[in-house]
């Protein structure tokens, strides 16, 4: 959020980066790159608007990815129908963009370092794998036309290539259509906390 100590000043100067690789996501400032001005005022008035920054080049984020020690995840919100494209679309992203199109990464590691490396560091025994007693969440994709589709400007645009998505053993998603919203449970972070 624009308000938020990311932003405080000196943030542009860490960066290397300029107003212009600021974009606003909400009126009175939907989809305007800042200027000074724009983000002061947008800063003071509408503390709470997201905001994306565009700070990290493809070099960091291919490094990032293929780090033998990286997982692949999302820090990105949606707020009101806003925010970051990769809170909708980071897996396809990575599996079209950086394992197909880029072969940055062979599409087992990719998956690994998205399902069974995440899992072991959280100390999730029952995700991350198919095994039999696990939770059985299963996404079946087309590897071949697996893509993103959200965009800075339109987070709707719905991603290709994802065919269905199982949770704990329920179809909750069919060719860009959740049947079932609800076939998934949240994971109680602190208890999760203590054991790592």
């Amino acid at each position: 959020m624009l308000g938020s100590a990311v932003f405080d000043d000196g943030c542009l100067d860490n960066w290397k980066k300029e107003y212009s690789d600021i974009l606003l996501t909400q009126e009175p400032y939907k989809n305007v790159y800042c200027t000074e001005k724009i983000f002061k005022e947008a800063r003071e008035n509408y503390p709470d608007m997201l905001a994306v920054a565009f700070v990290m080049n493809e070099e960091e984020i291919s490094r990032a990815i293929t780090n033998k020690y990286g997982m692949i995840a999302s820090d990105a919100i949606i707020h009101e129908g806003k925010g970051h494209p990769r809170a909708a679309g980071t897996f396809p992203r990575v599996l079209g963009k950086y394992v197909r199109e880029d072969k940055a990464l062979p599409l087992i590691d990719a998956l690994r370092k998205m399902t069974l490396e995440p899992a072991q560091r959280l100390n999730l025994e029952d995700k991350g794998r198919i095994k039999v007693g696990a939770d059985a969440d299963i996404t079946i994709f087309n590897p071949d036309t697996i893509i993103d589709g959200p965009t800075f400007e339109n987070i709707d645009i719905q991603n290709t290539g994802v065919d269905y998505v199982i949770v704990n053993g329920k179809l909750s998603y069919i060719s860009n259509e959740i049947v079932n919203g609800n076939a998934g449970s949240f994971i109680d972070f602190n208890k999760v906390i203590k054991t790592i």
